[in-house]
């Protein structure tokens, strides 16, 4: 029992649940140069080109369709951009010509020339204690607030 060595015959018998397979086939198999792990490399070569040539058309085509949608991009933005750039050119001479006619009116008002003049006074009464003219500074802002949001809203309140 495991004292001799097994030998090995050269001749295969090969059989199927239908039958034997054929001698001929079976001996072109045995005298191939080619083994299975030969075949098994040409097969993934093989697989492995027709992959890269699947990518290589596949990324033709998406170059194709990028190129297209960026060229109709382009064409719709210049489209865009002179409609835009026209509307744009108006409305800003509209605004500068409704800032000429009111840059009279943005040093006329009353309280803010007042709150200005509380702060020179608080300013120069407390010289070597300026922060305690606080409370002058935030009226001074509040009425500028309230000049420019009156402003803002009759020149851009208009358009």
């Amino acid at each position: 029992m495991g004292s001799s060595q097994s030998t090995l015959s050269d001749q295969h018998v090969f059989q199927s649940g239908q039958g034997q397979i054929g001698f001929n086939l079976m001996n072109s198999l045995q005298q191939s140069p080619e083994s299975d792990k030969t075949r098994e490399r040409l097969a993934s070569l093989d697989v492995q080109k027709r992959v890269a040539d699947e990518l290589q058309r596949l990324q033709n085509k998406e170059d194709q369709v990028s190129k297209i949608t960026d060229e109709q991009i382009a064409k719709e933005s210049m489209d865009d951009h002179q409609i835009d750039r026209s509307s744009v050119t108006r409305s800003i001479s509209t605004l500068s010509q409704k800032l000429r006619d009111q840059s009279g009116s943005a040093g006329q008002s009353e309280a803010v020339k007042q709150a200005e003049a509380a702060v020179v006074r608080c300013l120069r009464l407390n010289d070597r204690r300026p922060l305690d003219c606080w409370r002058e500074v935030e009226e001074f802002k509040r009425e500028v607030t309230q000049l420019e949001s009156v402003f803002v809203n009759k020149v851009v309140g208009d358009v």
